[in-house]
């Protein structure tokens, strides 16, 4: 059976999830706001970039976490009850396994609290520890999406 239009567009539109809708954002916020901390110097109106620059970071800080707990949930499309075949067969979900997500979530932790290996005061080798651990977590975010996007028919 030779799926129809309408199940390989269904298909094609299936790959931007509400996960990705989260964790993206998430990533440029904290991005951002680690740029605004420790590379610009000045002021907001009255509020220094430092310190709208660790708000952005919590608050890209807590998207991001909110999205890479959704990436554990398993997602099954349903219509009128029943789950959608392609071709003949079941669609397959990706699930992130339980391990990778807290790890993903202890370097976001790790990236954001005061507290880290190599004080951030030793210049440049202070940075480099939460670069590497951000570097990672892009890593890991593109490998999990990759992962979930839905194969070509």
């Amino acid at each position: 059976m030779k799926p129809s239009e309408r199940d390989i567009l269904r298909v094609k539109f299936y790959s931007t999830s509400t996960e990705d809708a989260m964790v993206l954002p998430g990533v440029l916020a904290l991005f951002a706001g680690a740029i605004l901390t420790f590379a610009v110097h000045g002021r907001i109106g009255d509020v220094g970039t430092g310190t709208v620059g660790v708000i952005v970071m919590l608050a890209g800080a807590v998207i991001l976490i909110a999205g890479l707990i959704r990436l554990g949930r398993s997602r099954t499309r349903r219509q009128g009850g029943q789950v959608s075949r392609v071709n003949g067969y079941r669609d397959r979900t990706y699930r992130t396994s339980k391990g990778k997500i807290a790890a993903m979530i202890l370097a976001v932790v790790y990236i954001v609290s005061p507290i880290d290996f190599i004080p951030d005061f030793l210049l440049p080798v202070g940075i480099i520890d939460d670069a590497s651990a951000f570097g990672w977590l892009l890593f890991a975010i593109g490998q999990e999406l990759s992962r979930r996007r839905p194969k070509a028919l």
